[in-house]
């Protein structure tokens, strides 16, 4: 078995510049505004953009009285990786909530949030899986071929 691939210390360097930047910038933003896929240009600085899809899924979640959770953390083959997952807790200080529609909600920490700015959430079906996922990130520079990594670009705006 061949020993594991470790980023590059370029790498690691360009990640921790961009943590730095972010907590340099203490997110002065206005977080609060959420528009449909049908009615966003490309160009649009919505926070998410959720297709109804998604919509529809997170609708059913809600129903049990939870909520989906996206993260973006360190890792992947591409450098920061997309973390989804069903939560109940809710930090007002830390995290934003983006109500999608009437029943659907996303909640996203602040950091994340700015890598994940004017990216798409869908939710997709499949024979092998359904399954939530984070698609057309203007925020990356890159990303794996399975979709569950990104490498950002060095500005985040």
């Amino acid at each position: 078995m061949a020993p594991p691939v470790l980023p590059s210390l370029a790498i690691l360097r360009q990640r921790a510049a961009i943590v730095r930047q972010m907590f340099r910038r203490r997110f002065l933003f206005n977080f609060s505004t959420f528009t449909t896929a049908t009615s966003v240009p490309s160009h649009s600085s919505a926070p998410l953009i959720v297709t109804q899809r998604a919509v529809d899924q997170l609708r059913r979640i809600a129903a049990s009285g939870e909520h989906l959770r996206i993260c973006v953390d360190s890792g992947g083959c591409s450098g920061f990786e997309y973390k989804l997952m069903l939560d109940k807790r809710l930090d007002e200080r830390e995290d934003e909530v983006i109500n999608a529609s009437e029943g659907a909600t996303v909640v996203v920490d602040k950091l994340s949030l700015e890598f994940l700015r004017g990216s798409k959430l869908d939710y997709a079906e499949d024979l092998m899986r359904s399954a939530f996922r984070i698609t057309d990130n203007p925020q990356a520079t890159q990303g794996c071929s399975c979709g569950a990594s990104f490498a950002p670009k060095n500005q985040i705006e």
